[in-house]
């Protein structure tokens, strides 16, 4: 199976589009295998569909690790200024 196209996220694992063998459909696996998320699974009918559906995933996934990040520091600040901290 020949990967047309590859994506990289920051802490992610590569993902890769490919032709479904015998139809002429996008798919998308991680390298190494894995289970994709339900966004990102299913038949694609263009690279732009692909490319769209993976940058919206990855700067969603992105959002979210900095909501995470924020939210650990604030959790961190308050526990210092109550006295709770580890």
């Amino acid at each position: 199976m020949k990967v047309i196209r590859s994506y990289k996220g920051k802490g992610e694992k590569e993902l890769q589009a490919f032709i479904q063998p015998g139809t002429s459909h996008y798919k998308l696996q991680y390298d190494g295998g894995g289970e994709l998320p339900a966004e990102l699974s299913g038949f694609y009918t263009s690279l732009s569909l692909v490319d769209n559906a993976v940058l919206t995933y990855l700067g969603q996934h992105k959002e979210l690790n900095e909501a995470d990040k924020a939210k650990e520091k604030y959790l961190k600040k308050q526990a210092k200024l109550n006295g709770t901290e580890e």
